[in-house]
This record gives structure tokens, C-alpha cells and sequence, in this order.
């Protein structure tokens, strides 16, 4: 299936932040469960609605990753559950285990910032 490619579209004056503890798993693996936060993030911000997506279907937005250009996925698996993933390209050049990853849109741009 191809992936769609959006850019980020910030909305005046609503703050909506997805929050991640990275654990070890997330990290070696590199999917990461689409939380709460994460899905109400992409519904309001990016126009990407999990309950909407058929299980395989993806969602490329570009990002910005400590300074640097990256890109996040958006995706249903293709599984029988259609379990809701992101993913986070080049995620342990940056991260450890333990930080606290944070999603927000900033001058139409998805940004992912550690706390």
C-alpha cells in the first residue's frame, strides 16, 4: 500500500501534545503503541484518524528529531487486532530508554522533543 505523505497543520491557540515513555522494547524494535495522546495529536493536527484506517494502511508525516529532519509513521498493523503504531526514524540515534517523548505541531511542522 502506498504511504501517504502529510504536513503538519498548527492550529492558533490549542496545545495538543502526544506523550511516550520510551521503554527497551520500543526502542530495539522501534514501534512504538499509538497512545491516547498520540491518537488525539494526529486526529486534530495531522487529519489522521486510526478509526478510519483499514489494518496495513500508513501515514508518513515529516518531522523534526532533536534538530534534525525526520519522519514519523502513522500506521494501523496488519494484523487482526489493527493495532495503532507510530514509529519514529533514527529514534535511538537520540533517545534512551526511560525519556519522555513529546509530540507537538509547531509552525505546520511535527516536532518530537524529549523531557
Amino acid at each position: 500500500m502506498k504511504i501517504k505523505v502529510r504536513k503538519a497543520k498548527a492550529k492558533e491557540s490549542v496545545m495538543v501534545e502526544g506523550k511516550i515513555k520510551l521503554t527497551k522494547t520500543m526502542l530495539d524494535k522501534c514501534i512504538i503503541d499509538a497512545n491516547a495522546s498520540v491518537r488525539k495529536l494526529s486526529k486534530e493536527f495531522l487529519g489522521i484518524d486510526y478509526a478510519k484506517m483499514k489494518c496495513g494502511e500508513k501515514h508518513k508525516v515529516e518531522a523534526r528529531l532533536a534538530l534534525t529532519e525526520s519522519e514519523v509513521r502513522f500506521y494501523r498493523a496488519n494484523n487482526a487486532r489493527g493495532d495503532r503504531r507510530i514509529s519514529i526514524k533514527n529514534m535511538r540515534k537520540h533517545f534512551e530508554v526511560g525519556d519522555t517523548l513529546i509530540l507537538t505541531v509547531k509552525d505546520d511542522l511535527l516536532v518530537v522533543d524529549c523531557m
